[in-house]
Formats: structure tokens, sequence, C-alpha cells
């Protein structure tokens, strides 16, 4: 226990003095809500596993991503690839990739896709500008939101009218250009909102350009050494449209259209294998291979909300369609190295065109209602609905080959003895759909002294049915057979909250979370003759399962609060690729299959201290250690201990604030021999002007001392002699500047 109680000692070092002048400062509101949790909770009154992004600390930051944003939250952590994918996605108390919950609205984003061929990993398809908040449950979620909550939910919340319109005003909106050194990015947003009568309206437009951004690394040349980034151009634009409709006081129509799209080039220059890096090729010579990736992710959403209407205190339903499409291109020349009988054949000037996408529908409808009344001897806050949703997932391959004499092809012969060839268009998984239906109910109940029970429980049920076709049969040479698969789950949860001693509360939590196996995972049947692997599909696969338990303490005063909280997680059947066996035409052969018994245990303690008239003082830390019960092995996912200290004094015309972020060296690896991320520690800087009502200026400069450091989920599972390690970096001395406008 031990290494568990460590944060808490160093937390309460910090909290000791200031808590005897906590009754000297005035008091501080609370205007956060939290709708993760679907109760419409004060931030104050949940527990300690909750943290809220707000629009202050997005434009401080400043946020220009997934990863910015989350910059000063320990524990949540965000994997980026320098060659070409950018940010993938969220990982909480060290799980993460689709087993964590995104939501935009309280609407479940997109999947990534992350195996068979190319990976297509990214999730950073939300724009930061379009954001009122981010809210970030930790821990397992399943009792509220179904299947895929399984480490925690992130859920987006986007801007509404009231964020742009000034109290009494029929019409406002805003302006605001930033521009960032460490990817040579700039952008603008612009904002108008207007409401008249019972009209409301909102757009929100940002634009973006960048290039890769910038590692530590200094080797510019050309091959797998290379350490410095790929040579990158990027620009994004996203519009959001709100318009609403208020008939009656108790009653509110809302529509909302949202439309995300990102243009990436890439010079895949660490790619290259030729002769003139020193390498000898295994399957081909690549002279040259650039890059196009297209992203684009559409929403159309339709609300009612009312309240006090009859026995209810608010209802809400949704009804949503959601479209994305990712599609990586590129295009490489070299030389083609295939077999003929026994003696391998080399054809020079052959230009390779590879087009890979991944494409994901959504439409669904949720409902929500809540009650309050008394019974028991407790009053009741009683919120339950339900979930309805089908996705349709595809991921068509298409690859020609162009010789020299001018000869085309989509059979692509294999660098490798023994392998037929490759025919295209494939799909390394067959055109899915995935039916949820959920239903859910979750009670506060408050009794007299404050003392707050909340149990919840929810039953899902899942269906997957695939539609395999030619191009999936294309991929599945061996002839594998795909079914359907269906699960049900039951997901309770138990909540309590006691306020003791006028200023503190106490928490406990009990949770569960499950996932069905996704599409991909459950009928991949697809032979790489390339790199020589087949992957065989499994129709045996079981839904992945968790639980947790916390125990949380809050104590709040005028000037002073703090939030502990220590946590234990248990997975159970993690889906994993499995090696099975290699044949005699040394071609390796893999399957998905249920695994692992995870534990993840940890300590989260922050702390906020306002000791004098616009000071304030924040400390957040993190510590969490995982093991994987059957090998006996560390998680490499789990993030080394991270504590976060920033000092910040601001007022009306001008502020300025501080950030160390201090990360301890990773500890115990899953591979012995890998890498171990160094600790590190950086110092970032923030200030802002007011110089007049409407205009604020701000200027901010991350990593001030231009420390060499990595991020221990950017080099998993790699070796200490990796040459390409630097490549691995995140940038030095970097810069930022905004100038922000509002009408």
């Amino acid at each position: 226990m031990r290494p568990l109680l460590s944060p808490f000692l160093a937390c309460i070092t910090i909290i000791s003095p200031a808590l005897a002048l906590a009754e000297t400062a005035p008091a501080e509101l609370d205007p956060v809500q939290v709708t993760t949790d679907r109760s419409r909770k004060k931030l104050s009154e949940t527990a300690p596993n909750t943290t809220v992004v707000d629009r202050d600390r997005l434009d401080a930051g400043p946020a220009g991503n997934m990863a910015d944003a989350i910059r000063y939250e320990p524990g949540v952590s965000v994997a980026s690839d320098p060659n070409r994918r950018g940010n993938a996605g969220f990982t909480i108390r060290g799980i993460g990739g689709n087993r964590i919950l995104m939501l935009i609205d309280g609407i479940r984003l997109p999947d990534a896709y992350l195996g068979g061929g190319t990976a297509i990993s990214s999730r950073d398809y939300v724009d930061m500008a379009s954001l009122q908040a981010i809210e970030i449950v930790r821990g397992p979620q399943s009792s509220l939101y179904g299947s895929d909550a399984l480490g925690g939910v992130v859920g987006y919340r986007s801007k509404r009218v009231d964020d742009v319109l000034k109290p009494g005003a029929r019409i406002g909106g805003g302006f605001k250009g930033f521009g960032a050194s460490d990817d040579d990015s700039h952008g603008a947003t612009a904002s108008l909102g207007f409401r008249t009568g019972q009209i409301d309206g909102l757009l929100v437009y940002t634009y973006r350009k960048g290039q890769a951004t910038d590692t530590m690394g200094r080797n510019d040349s050309d091959g797998f050494a290379r350490t410095a980034a790929n040579p990158q151009d990027w620009h994004q634009d996203n519009v959001l449209a709100r318009f609403g409709w208020q008939p009656g006081e108790r009653h509110r129509l809302e529509f909302t259209a949202e439309n995300f799209s990102r243009l990436v080039d890439t010079r895949l220059l660490g790619s290259l294998n030729n002769a003139r890096t020193g390498l000898t090729p295994r399957a081909a010579q690549v002279d040259s291979q650039d890059a196009k990736d297209r992203l684009r992710r559409q929403r159309l959403s339709l609300g009612w909300h009312a309240h006090q209407l009859g026995p209810f205190q608010r209802l809400a339903a949704t009804l949503y369609r959601q479209a994305l499409s990712e599609r990586d291109s590129d295009v490489a020349l070299g030389t083609e190295t295939a077999w003929q009988g026994r003696r391998p054949v080399s054809r020079p000037g052959t230009l390779t065109r590879s087009s890979h996408a991944f494409t994901q529908t959504q439409t669904g409808l949720n409902l929500e209602l809540e009650q309050q009344f008394d019974a028991l001897a407790a009053s009741h806050r009683l919120v339950w609905g339900t979930d309805l949703s089908r996705t349709d997932s595809a991921r068509p391959r298409d690859r020609w080959r162009t010789y020299a004499d001018g000869s085309m092809t989509r059979l692509i012969p294999s660098p490798r003895p023994g392998m037929q060839a490759e025919r295209y268009p494939s799909k390394t998984f067959p055109d899915s759909t995935s039916d949820r239906i959920g239903l859910f109910a979750e009670d506060d109940m408050r009794f007299a002294g404050g003392l707050v029970v909340s149990p919840g429980l929810r039953w899902d049920f899942y269906r997957m049915r695939p539609r395999p076709d030619l191009a999936y049969r294309n991929a599945n040479t061996t002839g594998q057979t795909v079914n359907r698969f269906r699960d049900s789950a039951l997901s309770p949860k138990l909540g309590v909250a006691l306020p003791f001693a006028s200023h503190y509360t106490g928490f406990l939590q009990l949770t569960t979370g499950f996932r069905a196996p996704p599409f991909d995972d459950a009928n991949t049947a697809f032979t790489n003759t390339a790199h020589g692997y087949t992957i065989l599909s499994n129709p045996a696969l079981q839904s992945e399962k968790s639980r947790g338990a916390e125990l949380g303490l809050k104590g709040a005063w005028p000037s002073f609060d703090f939030g502990l909280t220590a946590f234990h997680t248990r997975h159970s059947g993690f889906i994993d690729s499995v090696f099975l066996h290699e044949d005699h035409n040394r071609v390796q052969f893999y399957q998905y299959r249920n695994l692992s018994r995870v534990d993840i245990s940890g300590a989260e303690a922050r702390m906020a201290w306002r000791f004098a008239p616009g000071w304030r003082l924040v400390t957040t830390l993190a510590h969490a250690q995982g093991e994987d019960r059957d090998s006996k092995r560390p998680i490499d996912t789990v993030a080394p201990t991270t504590a976060i200290t920033g000092l910040r004094y601001g007022n009306d015309t001008y502020g300025a604030e501080g950030f160390v972020r201090a990360v301890a060296r990773q500890g115990r690896v899953r591979d012995p021999g890998g890498f171990r991320a160094p600790g590190h520690a950086t110092l970032d800087l923030s200030t802002y002007w007011r110089p007049g009502k409407h205009m604020t200026l701000r200027a901010d400069v991350f990593n001030l001392f231009d420390r060499k450091y990595w991020h221990a989920s950017d080099i998993r599972g790699r070796k200490p002699g990796d040459r390409a390690l630097d490549r691995h970096t995140r940038p030095g001395r970097n810069f930022s500047a905004s100038f922000e406008l509002a009408i």
C-alpha cells in the first residue's frame, strides 16, 4: 500500500498550511455543471473522479487539439504519432482506445479503426474552438452509457447561443485569431449569435492550417533512422450551427448541424527503404512515398427539451445521425520484388497507389427523463431513459500498381516465397451493422443529515450482423466463416456521499463496465502477403468486463478546496491479438482472443487555494500501477506518476499563470528490455491583457527551458537502441499567441 499512500502524503503536505488560512478569503461560486453523469449536478457535488476543463481553461491553454486540452490533467493522456497520424485517442488510468467512450452533446462519437493493413487510429475529430467545456469521468461508467465506457467517459459540450450573447443582447459574436510555433499553425474562429422572440441561433466557424509537430530530433535524413518529423501540411475546417425555437416557457426545440473536415499531406521520408538509406530491403525498395489523408465527420441532431411537465422535472429527447469518413491515400515509387518459382524477380520503376478507408455511420435516439419526489424518508432525484442506435462500419481497401512498361494490375504479387498474390479491392472485415438498445435508471436518494445514496442499473442489448461480399473474400484467402454476434449485460452501480464536519464529504463508488466485441476484432479475416501474417476470425469472442471501487474525500472552504481519490479496477476478458503459430512458409498466424485479467490501482489528488484576491494556487497529482494478472507483467499503458502545480493571478485587465509539470521516470514495462521514458519537468508561462472592454490578447511559452523529453504513451514497445527514438520526443521551447474580439 505504500505506493498508493505517497501521493496522499504529498498532497496533505501542501494542504495542511492552506487549511489554516482557508476562512480568510471570499467565497468562490461553483457555476460549473456536469452533464456527463446525466443528473446535471454541480461539479462540487460530484465524486473526485470527475473533472471539467471549461472554456476559460481551453482559452488559457490554449487548446488547438485534444492533447492540448488535457495538458494539465494528470492521469489522462493522448498518444501521438509523428510519422503521419497525429493524435490517437484518450487514455484514462491506463485504459484507452475505443475502451474510452467519447460523447459530444450526449451523442456517441465514432470509433477508431486500429488494425488490418494501414492503421487509421485518430479520434481527433472535434475542434476545440467550438466547445463550451470538456467533462472527464474516470473509471467504468457502463451503468449510464453502456458498452465502451470501460475505462471512462470524455464528454464534449459544444457552444450554445448563451455563450456568445451578452445578457439582454439580441445579437452578438466574436472573432479570434491564433498561432502556434510547435506546428507552425495559425487560424481563426468567428462566431455569431442572435435571439429574437422565440427564435435563436448560433454559427461558429473555425479554420486552422499548419505543419508537422516539431520533435527534438535533429536527423533529417531519409529512412528509418530519421528523427525529425516527416514534412507535413494540413488544414482543417469546422462549422457548428444551432437553431432553437422556444414556443413556450417549458419547451424548446433545437436543431444542430456540425461539419468537421481535415486534409493532411505528408512526405513519408522516415519510411523510405532504398540504397541511399544504407538498408537492405526485405520486401520492396521504396524510393519515394507521399500520403494524402482526408477526414470528415458530420453530425445532424434534433432535440426536444422540456421541464416541469406533468410528473417530470425534466425531459430530453435527441434524434441524431452522424457520419465519419476517413480515407488514407498514398503513392509510392520503387522496385517491386516478387517470386517466380524459386527465383526473385525485381521490377524497378514500379508505381503503387493505395487507398484505404474507414467509414462509420450512426443513427440513434436518446431519451432521458428526470423525476423528483419524496419517499422512504428521503428526497429522490430519479433519472431514467433509453439509448437506441444503429452503427454501420466498413473498411474498403484498394491498391493498384503501374509498371515501367505501362501495364497495370490490382493483383499485387507477394515478395515472400510460397504466398499467393494479394487481390484488390478488399476489406479486412465485412461490412457490419451494430444495434444497441440500452435502458438505464439512477436514483439520487438524499436523507436527513445530507447522506446521498445513488444506486443505478443499466441493461444493454448488443447485436452485430456482418455482410460478407466479394471484396471481403479477396482478403479472406483462408476461407474463414464469419458469424453474427449478440450479447446482453446488466451494469449496476452504487454511489454513496456523506458530508461531515461542515466542510468535508466522503465518497464511495462501486462501478461496472463492459464492452462488446467490436466490428473488427470478431470478424477480421485478413492475410498480409507483404509482411507474411494472417489474422483468423474468432466467433467465440466474449464481451470485456470491468469492476471498480473508489474511495474519495472532498473538502471545501471559502478560499480552499481539495479532492482525494483511491481506486482499484479489475478488468477481465481483454481482447487482444495472440500469436498462434508459424507455417512452413514462415507465415505467422494471429487471432483476437479474450485474454487478460488486468488490475489497475492508484490515487489522485487535487487542491486549489485562493490565498489572496486574484491569486490562485492549484496542484494536481496522479499515481497508478497496473498488472496483467495472468502473465504477472506490468501494463505499459499506465502513465507514470505525474504532478502539476500552477500559480495564477488575474483581474479584469491583465493576468498571468505558470505551470510546472513533473513526470516521474517510467517504472517497469512489459518488455524488460524495453525503453523506459526518463522523468522530466517542464515550465509553461501564459499571460493575457485586455486593453479594452471587448478585446483580449494572450501569449504563451511552453517548455521554457527547452527540455528534451518523451511521453510514455508515445514510445510503448520501443527498444533503448532504436535509432528513431528521438522522432518521438515532444517539442522543445515553443510559443503561441492569440487575439480575441467580442462584439
